[in-house]
């Protein structure tokens, strides 16, 4: 990796970790309160984008640096991975409800269920495509041009589940992104796309918070 491509990462991981603490300070403001944490989240999401974007320009380089390429590949390969490991997802979760009466939804799925669409896009789109480009773009790029690939998926993915656990303060909901985590990280190693992760963790994202299973 080139200097200019490592100081471009490692501009937008200080600038988006900076966001995330300056965000949490405001919106504990009095005047922030009339902000629903939903509509906060968007806004931080925006501005995380934003700063993506900003920076990548600024320092000339290209989209493609951070796994935005192979569009129509990635798209293709994302939904068949979104069906193949969505299906075996069910299969194994109902296979262990049938089989030992043991019900798995509750560690996997959050305790609210969204139904208009804005807050799903937000959940379901905005999020996940700023996730992914920041842990599996840039934190995962960034470690596997020093690290084996093993060393690279279990280090991002334990950011990836620990962001979630600081962001939640519950472990049992931290262990589902963890796990994504990996799947996620192997994914955008052996495609080079990062629509194919994105894409299904925009369907696991619609799945667990429309409450599906």
């Amino acid at each position: 990796m080139d200097r200019i491509r490592k100081t471009a990462f490692l501009a937008t991981i200080a600038a988006l970790i900076g966001l995330e603490f300056v965000s949490v300070f405001l919106h504990r403001q009095p005047w922030a309160r009339v902000v629903t944490p939903l509509s906060w989240t968007a806004m931080v999401r925006c501005a995380d984008i934003f700063l993506f974007l900003i920076f990548f320009w600024f320092l000339s380089v290209p989209m493609s640096a951070a796994g935005l390429r192979k569009f129509v590949k990635g798209s293709i390969t994302g939904l068949a991975a979104a069906l193949i490991l969505g299906s075996g997802f069910f299969l194994v979760l109902y296979s262990i409800r049938s089989l030992w009466g043991v019900d798995l939804r509750a560690f996997v799925n959050p305790g609210v269920r969204v139904q208009d669409p804005v807050p799903l896009a937000i959940l379901c789109l905005l999020g996940p495509f700023v996730e992914e480009i920041f842990f599996r773009g840039l934190c995962y790029t960034l470690i596997r041009a020093h690290s084996g690939v093993w060393v690279s998926v279990v280090f991002s993915a334990a950011l990836f589940g620990a962001s979630h656990f600081l962001s939640t303060g519950t472990l049992g909901l931290a262990i589902v992104p963890l796990v994504g985590g990996v799947i996620f990280a192997l994914l955008y190693e052996f495609t080079g796309s990062l629509l194919v992760p994105f894409i299904l963790h925009a369907v696991a994202n619609l799945i667990l918070f429309t409450r599906i299973i």
